[in-house]
């Protein structure tokens, strides 16, 4: 890639172009699940890019947003998941399609565990599907370990990153 990838904040006027990013990344994922439990996904995306918890921050270059995912400081704000006490989720983290494979994922997952760190973070948690292969291999890749103690029964795996120990 010829052109710097910037790594930012969203802006509030990118919502929507984010909520679509988002949802056209998982598309892949819908031949898993009835309509109805879909639906409710993607209704939970709309709503978790749009909420004002979280950070939500962009992969984008000359202006054109490739991915996205929203970091939370405070886990409990997430909205899913009972992390511990004092520690940060990551959630949505998605790249469209057509630029997979650019490090899109690594760099936002990346962005998000240095601003844990810099908060003095202790632990960073997150979700995803057992289907999400990419996503898995991004975050095993990172460090990130299974902290089956956290899934919920049925749905997502959750991962944990130790800060402290690194």
């Amino acid at each position: 890639m010829d052109n710097e990838i910037l790594i930012r904040d969203a802006l509030p006027e990118e919502l929507d172009a984010i909520e679509a990013l988002v949802k056209t990344a998982y598309l892949e994922f819908r031949p898993n699940f009835t309509e109805k439990i879909w639906q409710a996904w993607m209704d939970n995306v709309s709503q978790t890019v749009r909420a004002s918890a979280g950070l939500l921050i962009v992969a984008a270059v000359d202006g054109v947003i490739y991915g996205a995912v929203k970091f939370y400081a405070d886990a409990s704000q997430a909205a899913m998941g009972h992390w511990p006490p004092g520690s940060a989720a990551i959630r949505v983290l998605a790249v469209l399609p057509a630029a997979r494979g650019r490090g899109y994922g690594v760099l936002l997952t990346r962005e998000c565990l240095g601003r844990a760190r810099d908060l003095k973070i202790p632990a960073i948690y997150l979700f995803t599907g057992e289907f999400m292969l990419a996503a898995r291999h991004i975050y095993e890749k990172l460090g990130f370990q299974r902290a089956p103690e956290f899934d919920p029964h049925p749905g997502p795996i959750a991962y944990r990153l130790d800060l402290h120990a690194e």
